[in-house]
């Protein structure tokens, strides 16, 4: 982020944006492909044990959320506090640009229920089946940009690419779970990573979308919100990618050191996710306020770009010596509620038990408004809450 303060209001860029070459970094740095498909492959295993003693849809999607959610309640409970003093005490100016920010990482959350409620279905017997399931959502997603970009379809058609294209890395990941990819020739899987590489480069070279896998400032068409064709591609070639480094990987992971840093990092990963943003964002304004921020300069569309080498300086002691330490600090004292029971998520119902059917179709329906409700908050924020009535698709 590069933040601007005219008149105290603060102006939102973005490094990426400023530094236009930098996007191509993005093909190798934007990893969120690979939380799908290692959420693909963890719910895959799960499915089957589950399936294996006979256990109840409803009950195994319970299972995962009820875990998964845990510190959402805790961020949303404690944001929405926030939110409202800041209402009450900052000026809309000021507060709402940064406000609106504080609920954007949630669409992961709604879209990983979203795919991890299909992931029963997720189930291929052959290699052969693998690569042609894999295939056809490739091919969904690639209709529903056809009919968003060329056919002239209304652009709320492509939020069903928030199912679909997150639905791809989830799918390699039952494949890779079922040993699916395994049974791939890596000559295959080399040649699928390059093809991919290639048929992006030609999508974004001749049509509309931009380099940059992460959303930018003031672009008309981002890779990621709603996700296209070209994410979807690049979660293949990075689920091909890991697959072909297993080995070398495996080999890493069975240093006692290495492993348990990893175990360390995903006892704390929600906490992690949901915090550092609403860090980011009170520190900046603190340093603002105390009159030490970084230098920056409008740039020609109005954003906010780096204003010489001090900038980077700035921003070398702004990491290390402040966010760093203070996200520490939040994560330290709020991680244990990701596994602190609370009282009414996970308290055993007193309703009684319907049967198997109604269940999953209830846990099914109950999934679904979650992931619409979850990607319709990240979209409008908590700028003006509780006061502030925001109109959304007609709701």
């Amino acid at each position: 982020a590069v933040v601007a303060w005219p008149d105290d209001v603060p102006v939102l860029g973005n490094l990426l944006a400023a530094y236009p070459w930098t996007q191509a970094l993005t093909w190798l740095l934007q990893i969120m492909p690979l939380f799908f498909f290692a959420g693909g492959a963890a719910n895959a295993l799960s499915w089957d044990r589950h399936a294996a003693r006979g256990g109840a849809y409803a009950d195994w999607l319970w299972g995962r959320a009820r875990r998964l959610l845990r510190p959402l309640w805790v961020y949303l409970a404690l944001m929405s506090i926030v939110a409202t003093v800041v209402t009450l005490v900052a000026p809309a100016a000021t507060s709402e640009p940064l406000m609106l920010l504080t609920t954007q990482l949630l669409w992961f959350l709604g879209a990983y229920v979203l795919v991890t409620a299909l992931a029963p279905l997720f189930r291929a017997t052959t290699p052969r089946g693998g690569a042609a399931g894999l295939a056809v959502l490739v091919g969904l997603v690639a209709a529903v940009d056809l009919a968003r970009f060329a056919l002239g379809v209304p652009e709320a058609v492509a939020l069903v690419q928030f199912v679909l294209v997150w639905a791809v890395p989830a799918y390699a990941g039952s494949l890779r779970a079922h040993g699916i990819l395994a049974a791939w020739p890596w000559q295959g899987m080399a040649a699928g990573v390059a093809a991919g590489f290639a048929l992006n480069a030609v999508l974004i070279r001749y049509g509309p979308y931009p380099v940059s896998m992460v959303g930018m400032p003031g672009e008309p068409v981002s890779n990621m919100a709603p996700p296209t064709l070209v994410l979807a591609l690049h979660s293949v070639v990075l689920a091909l990618l890991v697959t072909l480094l297993d080995a070398p990987l495996r080999r890493i992971l069975q240093r006692p050191g290495v492993w348990r840093r990893v175990v360390g990092v995903n006892l704390v990963a929600m906490t992690l996710y949901l915090w550092h943003l609403p860090v980011l964002i009170a520190l900046s304004t603190a340093v603002h306020a105390l009159g030490l921020d970084r230098p920056v300069a409008i740039g020609a569309d109005g954003y906010p770009v780096p204003d010489g080498w001090g900038y980077l300086l700035g921003s070398i002691a702004f990491l290390a010596a402040a966010f760093a330490v203070c996200v520490w600090a939040v994560v330290r004292l709020l991680w244990p509620l990701e596994h602190a029971p609370l009282l009414w998520w996970d308290a055993p119902t007193r309703l009684p038990q319907p049967s198997r059917r109604a269940a999953a179709v209830a846990a099914s329906v109950a999934a679904a408004a979650f992931g619409v409700a979850t990607l319709v908050l990240s979209a409008t924020g908590l700028a003006g809450f509780p006061l502030r009535i925001v109109p959304y698709a007609g709701l």
